[in-house]
């Protein structure tokens, strides 16, 4: 039986998140890549902005800083165009602490232990 429209999104978002949540940023990017083909065209630069997002953290992770803030950035550019329920998401703390992630980025002044010890959260509404 083939999922409705709106189960086969919020199940990758479900993935998504525990991996995220989980600090696991390369693989939060990739369930959400490859579920692709099941998200509607309306939420499409959504999904790729979470992407982006998941891959500038991972980047974080790595100490690759300058490509954490253009993969955050780039994320932040698509996420922000969304409201904040979009797609059962809470998007206004994940957008918010995006950003203050890429100000410190571009600041030079990220901190690695304080990200560690408070990382970011992909947040879902409850269905």
């Amino acid at each position: 039986m083939k999922e409705s429209r709106d189960a086969a999104p919020r199940r990758l978002l479900i993935e998504a998140a525990r991996e995220f949540n989980a600090g696991r940023y390369f693989e939060a990017h990739e369930v959400i890549e490859d579920g692709l083909e099941d998200v509607p065209d309306e939420l499409w630069d959504l999904f790729v902005g979470l992407i982006q997002v998941a891959v500038g953290y991972h980047k974080v992770t790595q100490q690759l800083w300058p490509g954490a803030a253009r993969m955050l950035g780039l994320g932040l550019a698509k996420i922000d165009r969304f409201a904040p329920s979009a797609a059962g998401l809470r998007l206004d703390a994940l957008r918010s602490r995006a950003r203050s992630d890429l100000e410190a980025l571009r600041a030079q002044r990220f901190d690695s232990d304080a990200f560690a010890a408070s990382p970011p959260r992909i947040q879902l509404r409850r269905a």
